[in-house]
């Protein structure tokens, strides 16, 4: 009721300062103004029948898998190929612009080991940084144009067993989108998104402003966050080696643990400005 509604304002605004709500009221802003544009500028009249559909499920769940995408036998050899870059077994920096990292000794995700802007120490992977196939889509679902930040190799060992709850990746509007380069099941962490949870504003609000709590990041989402019937929808993806998901992040989702072995993906992180964003440095 319009009643209960203001009195939940009230209780918010004492608790909230006017540096935390700044960003928020721009946020919003933004995200308004390109709501608009976007139904007022439809990019998805040009899109083929696959890509229709991918686009159709993004805005219904938040999320969209499309299954061979890159040839199994690609994807294997290309998991093959970036795995042994991890061998040297430490955090390195590459001259060409690249950087690993090895997360171990962490809270959580322990054993994930990652390389930013892989592309630039294997350049063929350029296409898939920036395929035109998917940013027709990314571009229709956002109704303005997006670009990729970072085209990143990720390696989960075996022992990832304690991975990050349910999070949102950003309170900007942020895309992903995954290719596995193994066999992904049950038993190797694959990737779970809570379909609809792309449409909870007013959660990712309340965590803008008023956060978690001193130690736990603001984007964190508990179970007790979300309803019983939304953590019940939750949907692991499995899928062959090649194949694609692309995912609206700030819908809640997270990587399930490692059972029994390890799983190696590409994860392109797609925002709405140009230029390399430096992550993990």
């Amino acid at each position: 009721s319009r009643r209960r509604h203001t009195r939940v304002v009230s209780d918010w605004s004492s608790d909230v300062c006017s540096s935390d709500l700044l960003p928020t009221v721009v946020q919003l802003r933004e995200d308004l103004i390109e709501h608009l544009r976007g139904r007022r500028n439809r990019t998805d009249a040009n899109l083929d029948e696959r890509q229709r559909r991918a686009l159709a499920q993004l805005r219904r769940d938040g999320y969209a898998v499309i299954e061979n995408y890159m040839p199994r036998d690609e994807a294997l050899a290309l998991r093959d190929r970036l795995e042994a870059f991890l061998e040297e077994g430490k955090d390195k920096d590459w001259p060409e612009g690249a950087w690993m990292r090895f997360w171990d000794g962490r809270g959580y995700d322990q054993g994930v080991r990652r390389i930013y802007h892989v592309d630039k120490i294997v350049p063929e992977l350029a296409k898939a940084k920036h395929d035109r196939w998917i940013f027709d889509i990314v571009d229709a679902y956002y109704g303005v144009p997006f670009h990729s930040g970072a085209l990143v190799f990720q390696h989960n060992l075996q022992s990832n067993a304690n991975t990050r709850t349910y999070h949102l990746d950003s309170f900007i509007k942020e895309f992903k989108s995954f290719i596995y380069l193994d066999d992904v099941d049950e038993g190797n962490g694959p990737f779970a998104y809570v379909p609809g949870t792309h449409r909870k504003h007013l959660l990712r609000i309340k965590k803008q402003l008023f956060g978690n709590g001193e130690g736990e990041a603001p984007t964190t989402v508990f179970p007790e966050d979300m309803t019983e019937d939304e953590r019940a929808l939750e949907t692991n993806v499995l899928g062959k080696a090649g194949t694609l998901i692309l995912a609206d992040v700030r819908g809640m989702h997270r990587g399930t643990p490692q059972k029994d072995r390890s799983r190696s993906v590409l994860v392109n992180y797609i925002v709405k400005h140009e230029g390399d964003l430096q992550i993990d440095r």
